[in-house]
C-alpha cells in the first residue's frame, strides 16, 4: 500500500489548531497577563508557537493515524509553558470552541495574520 501524502491536510490542521488556540486565548483575555509585550500591545495572542509537552498525547494519536504529529504539537508560548491546572482550563475552553464550531459551521475565526506579520510599509510610497 503506497504511503499517502498528508502534507496539505496537515498544513490545514496546523492552521486551524493555531487559529483556535489564539482565539481562545484572545477571547479569554489572557493577553493581559502574558509576559510578552507584543501580546499586551496587540490585545491579542500573537506570541510564538512552541512545541509543548502538553500536546504529547495528541501527537501520539496523529502518529498512530499515519501523520507526522507536527500539526498539533505547538502551542502559544504562554500556554506551552504553563502548569497542568491552567492548561486543563485552557483545554476545556478549546473543546467548547470546537463544539461550537461543529454546531455552527458558517462561523469564521479571526485571522491573526496582520498581528503576526507586523506592520507593512505602504506600497505606493518610495522607501527613503
Amino acid at each position: 500500500m503506497p504511503k499517502q501524502d498528508f502534507t496539505d491536510y496537515e498544513k490545514r490542521i496546523a492552521i486551524d489548531h493555531e487559529r483556535q488556540c489564539r482565539t481562545v486565548l484572545t477571547t479569554c483575555e489572557v493577553w493581559q497577563e502574558c509576559p510578552l509585550r507584543k501580546c499586551r500591545r496587540d490585545r491579542a495572542c500573537t506570541g510564538e508557537m512552541l512545541v509543548s509537552a502538553h500536546q504529547d498525547r495528541k501527537v501520539r494519536v496523529q502518529r498512530e493515524l499515519g501523520l507526522s504529529g507536527k500539526a498539533c504539537s505547538k502551542l502559544p508560548r504562554c500556554i506551552a509553558t504553563i502548569d497542568a491546572s491552567f492548561f486543563a482550563a485552557f483545554t476545556d475552553r478549546l473543546d467548547t470552541l470546537q463544539k461550537y464550531l461543529v454546531a455552527n459551521p458558517t462561523v469564521i475565526l479571526p485571522s491573526f495574520d496582520r498581528y503576526l506579520k507586523g506592520r507593512q510599509l505602504r506600497r505606493d510610497t518610495a522607501d527613503p
